[in-house]
């Protein structure tokens, strides 16, 4: 059976604590183990807060929205990241951008060797989707 939870954020510091609780509190209806949720509560503060650090230097009040969405299916569980001016600064940064240890973060490389599955999805109408898989 598929489920599906969707979550809005503004896109502020403040408010990434609570990506990690919401995916904390999905852990009962995921079938991992606790040290994987732990990943994938590690995979998405480092992306959410990439995303709240790229648009408070460029988005003027108030800040964008930031949209993610968790999908259980039997076989993975999906997260799809979106908010367009945020994964839309993802969109201009290249992987080797990416890959460059930051002072505040881990960057793709870490994001990448814990989740499964990391694309990079081109919407239009200046909309983009980061999606997320970890399998079972």
């Amino acid at each position: 059976m598929t489920t599906s939870v969707r979550f809005v954020i503004p896109a502020k510091r403040e408010f990434v604590g609570l990506v990690r609780l919401a995916i904390g509190g999905l852990a009962p209806a995921m079938p991992f183990d606790a040290d994987t949720v732990e990943d994938m509560k590690l995979v998405m503060s480092e992306i959410c807060t990439n995303i709240v650090l790229g648009v408070s230097e460029y988005a003027a009040p108030p800040p964008p929205e930031l949209a993610f969405t968790v999908t259980l299916n039997p076989s993975d569980v999906t997260i799809e990241i979106d908010s367009s001016e945020a994964v839309d600064e993802l969109m201009l940064a290249t992987s080797a951008e990416w890959t460059k240890p930051k002072q505040s973060g881990y960057g793709l490389s870490i994001i990448t060797a814990l989740m499964d599955n990391v694309e990079l999805i081109p919407g239009g109408d200046h909309r983009s989707i980061l999606r997320l898989k970890k399998f079972t």
